[in-house]
């Protein structure tokens, strides 16, 4: 069984992801390539990891879960123009939230699990354990979702390492 098919199934995380995953604006998430593959599945993907390692923890699963569907939850394409792209990766967070509070009404951890998710590239860090679970289930989640892509996030990653220990 695909890892789609085991979250479809998952009775647990179905019941409080489906409000978010059959909304009419998430939705059109499904047609916006990301990684390689749909922003719509990269979001579920995400979630179900990180509903996973919260749920081992004996975490916050329902923030974890909403926060980490809607962690991507903009509607602006990514381009493909380097600057922009970098302009995008800092700033899509905010717009993510934004559309978060509008449509579902997110508490104040999700709202910071969304804004921080891409910290450290961003300047919004992580003030809750489900924060740093849905950021290292999006960095994994993205590295095995295009190949090829994975390459370069790590080349990224690498740089601001590199810069942040000198």
């Amino acid at each position: 069984m695909s890892l789609m098919g085991k979250i479809y199934k998952d009775k647990e995380f179905m019941s409080i992801a489906k409000p978010i995953l059959e909304h009419k604006e998430f939705l059109k998430t499904k047609s916006i390539v990301h990684h390689g593959n749909t922003r719509y599945n990269h979001s579920v993907r995400v979630a179900y990891i990180a509903y996973k390692l919260s749920k081992m923890f004996g975490f916050d699963t329902e923030s974890t879960i909403r926060a980490g569907a809607l962690h991507d939850f903009f509607l602006v394409r990514d381009d493909k123009n380097i600057a922009s792209s970098t302009k995008m990766l800092i700033e899509h967070p905010k717009m993510a939230k934004e559309n978060a509070i509008k449509y579902f009404g997110v508490n104040e951890k999700e709202q910071n699990i969304i804004e921080s998710h891409m910290f450290p590239i961003s300047n919004v860090a992580p003030k809750y354990k489900e924060a740093w679970i849905v950021t290292l289930s999006d960095k994994l989640v993205a590295m095995f979702e295009g190949a090829g892509q994975a390459r370069a996030q790590i080349g990224v990653w690498m740089l601001f390492l590199i810069n942040f220990i000198r």
